[in-house]
């Protein structure tokens, strides 16, 4: 199967337009939507809902989607790594993140660490920790920040790099000075999508009822400053990490929660295959990044 095919599909599903897609692809829109079709021929399957102007994944589309993006990863990858045979002290790190990565500046201040000769060619993938985890073992990913690290394997290694307290925001005008149980059980409630992140909506619910409360939640939202703006905005009440607290506007009051039993963790996870001194750099700058925070968070 032409690797040709496969990039054009990619790039269709992305934008969903075949306009958009051939200016990106730098074809006309013609030999594209042939690309298309003659994809579809040879797997005798539908990709796309054809409509007007745009193009729909099928059901057979999104599952083919699943399988050539780590495809089209790893085929990068294996492009670089065959250029990078000739200067052995050039190499690649695809790193995946969780936004909380950014938020806490560990990621950032780990890069700056990063000190091998030569340089790196260090590519950046945000995406969810069940993404991270299905990249990693297709092996587009080379180390992956998450919140919930996979089951115990002989496949990977990983180490807890980031604790981080999560602070109660609330809209300023419906601030309560030292929140109770009681007090946060009647109130409207902001979170993260559920269907994007399951296994958070599942630890904050968890800690919820641990600590005597059930949360109405009447708007799911994608990522903590969506949920700063929904607080802001005098929606609810939501959860965010400490180090966030800096960019909270006035509107919005903060404070911690001393009796809830949630914090923002992240892991490092790595292939136990993968002896590079590069991964073990970035490791260590992500080690000195983490005592940094947690000297200043003190």
């Amino acid at each position: 199967m032409d690797i040709k095919l496969l990039r054009s599909f990619a790039t269709v599903a992305l934008l969903e337009h075949v306009g958009q897609a051939a200016e990106r692809l730098h074809i006309s829109q013609s030999p594209l939507s042939r690309q298309i079709q003659q994809l579809e021929s040879e797997l005798g399957v539908t990709l796309f809902h054809r409509e007007k102007k745009r193009l729909r994944l099928t059901e057979a589309g999104r599952k083919f989607l699943d399988e050539v993006t780590p495809f089209l990863h790893h085929h990068e990858r294996l492009k670089d790594y065959g250029r990078s045979l000739t200067q052995a002290d050039v190499g690649r790190l695809d790193i995946g993140y969780v936004e909380a990565a950014i938020h806490s500046r560990l990621l950032p201040e780990a890069l700056a660490r990063l000190n091998t000769p030569g340089g790196i060619d260090i590519h950046l993938h945000a995406m969810r920790s069940k993404q991270q985890q299905e990249l990693l073992q297709e092996r587009a990913l080379d180390v992956a920040l998450l919140h919930t690290p996979p089951e115990m394997s002989e496949r990977f290694l990983q180490k807890k790099v980031l604790t981080e307290p999560i602070l109660l925001a609330m809209p300023t005008k419906q601030a309560i000075a030292a929140p109770t149980p009681e007090d946060l059980q009647g109130q409207r409630w902001i979170a993260d999508h559920q269907h994007l992140n399951p296994a958070a909506r599942s630890r904050l619910l968890h800690a919820c009822e641990l600590a005597g409360f059930q949360p109405n939640i009447v708007l799911d939202v994608s990522g903590p400053q969506a949920a700063l703006a929904c607080v802001e905005a005098g929606l609810g009440f939501t959860f965010i990490q400490q180090s966030l607290a800096a960019r909270v506007p006035e509107t919005v009051s903060l404070v911690m929660l001393p009796w809830l039993p949630l914090d923002i963790t992240l892991y490092a996870v790595w292939r136990k295959e993968d002896t590079r001194p590069l991964i073990s750099e970035f490791l260590n700058a992500l080690d000195m990044s983490h005592s940094v925070n947690c000297t200043q968070g003190e």
